[in-house]
């Protein structure tokens, strides 16, 4: 980790500006093809109340028209004081999921040029003290894939007894497979994508 001092807030708004550019024009070429929109809408949908009752998260969530987002729900950091708004659909789709992600690369380059316009001053890094003997701890991160859990338990001397992670990978593999119902053995390779799960995030 390292400090952002106003010189490299400078070169990271403009690799950012660059980088959005090109997304934008590859992402333009999708959205422009009828035959994509043809091939994404009614692909692999799944239903809002199907998805509150698999417990997805992330984008698969929000593309079915689900508000579940831990910035949000449970905000901490800079997320107390700064919101990122929420992107969603409503279609289930693989169009939905892909909506979603394109709303949210969006969404987060103003978030990114707007905390580089206002670092607040100060270093980046701070000593950690020890451990507290014989405690737990629960932590949640909105990662790209949607909700990362940690959980962590010290022994009586302060050491790691116990750490899980728990993937968004987890969550969503369910989503994947009810979303291939029905669907021709052709859908199978654009609805993995729309969800773009990881084998290791669920074998935690």
């Amino acid at each position: 980790m390292f400090d952002v001092d106003a010189k490299l807030a400078i070169e990271l708004s403009r690799r950012l500006d660059k980088t959005l550019k090109d997304v934008a024009d590859a992402t333009r070429l999708m959205w422009d093809a009828p035959s994509v929109q043809a091939r994404f809408e009614d692909t692999g949908a799944i239903s809002a109340r199907t998805c509150e009752a698999l417990g997805l998260v992330g984008p698969a969530a929000r593309a079915c028209g689900i508000e579940r987002d831990i910035r949000l729900d449970f905000p901490s950091g800079v997320f107390r004081f700064a919101e990122v708004p929420i992107s969603k659909w409503d279609t289930g789709d693989v169009f939905a999921r892909a909506w979603v992600r394109w709303l949210e690369i969006q969404r987060s380059a103003v978030f990114v040029r707007e905390q580089l316009a206002s670092l607040p001053q100060g270093r980046s890094l701070a000593t950690v003290g020890p451990l507290m003997p014989s405690h737990l701890v629960v932590s949640l991160t909105e990662g790209w894939r949607g909700e990362i859990g940690h959980v962590a338990i010290t022994d009586g001397r302060g050491r790691l007894a116990r750490y899980k992670v728990v993937d968004p990978s987890f969550r969503n593999w369910m989503g994947l497979a009810i979303a291939l119902r029905n669907q021709q053995i052709s859908d199978f390779p654009l609805c993995n994508k729309s969800f773009n799960l990881s084998y290791c995030g669920h074998d935690l």
